[in-house]
């Protein structure tokens, strides 16, 4: 995917085309001295990473606050909150992996916070949209978000082909409802949309 198949695909303003594009560069320079994302995927980060972090744009409203876990290479909530769609936390445990992201927020001027701490160790964040990428199985995501979330609030992860899998054996610990949608990067994936979400 080029910037200009990402910006007909999203609408966004011309301005998060220009920052994304900087994004790119940091990432790449960045992936030289540490493994941020898979080398395979260098060659289409629009499409690999930033479409697929965009994406979750059309499943959540504009303008909630949301935590990323395990956030690693900004995925997704980097390129949401280039997008100005919320107040965005990010955690992650590893210290270089929040150098860069602090690198990133930085260089955009994006306001996000950036932890750098084991999630299940903060204390509560009260969010209303928990989201992770690549970060753990669903059941151990629910273990480490509940509590972060508001009452009300929706936990948004994109899996990947063992979906069902994982949302089976997380029915086995815990309670939700449960919308899937279609990726548009993947045709095996689904982005796992979770509300009502409480310990059996």
């Amino acid at each position: 995917m080029t910037p200009e198949q990402f910006d007909s695909e999203f609408n966004v303003p011309r301005g998060t085309i220009d920052s994304l594009t900087g994004y790119e560069a940091l990432l790449l320079d960045w992936q030289t001295r540490m493994n941020l994302v898979g080398p395979a995927t260098l060659s289409d980060v629009w499409g690999r990473h930033f479409a697929d972090s965009a994406q979750l744009s059309r499943l959540i409203p504009q303008g909630r606050s949301w935590l990323d876990i395990g956030a690693g290479g900004g995925f997704p909530g980097l390129v949401l909150s280039a997008m100005g769609w919320g107040q965005f936390t990010l955690v992650d445990s590893i210290a270089k992996k929040c150098r860069f992201l602090e690198a990133v927020r930085d260089e955009l001027k994006l306001d996000a916070r950036i932890i750098c701490a084991r999630v299940e160790s903060l204390p509560t964040l009260g969010v209303e949209v928990a989201t992770a990428r690549a970060a753990a199985p669903l059941a151990t995501l629910f273990e480490w978000a509940i509590r972060h979330v508001r009452p009300g609030g929706t936990f948004v992860f994109p899996k990947g082909r063992r979906w069902a899998e994982e949302v089976e054996d997380a029915r086995k610990l815990f309670n939700f409802d449960l919308e899937t949608h279609p990726s548009i990067t993947d045709a095996e994936a689904r982005i796992l949309v979770a509300t009502h979400v409480g310990r059996r």
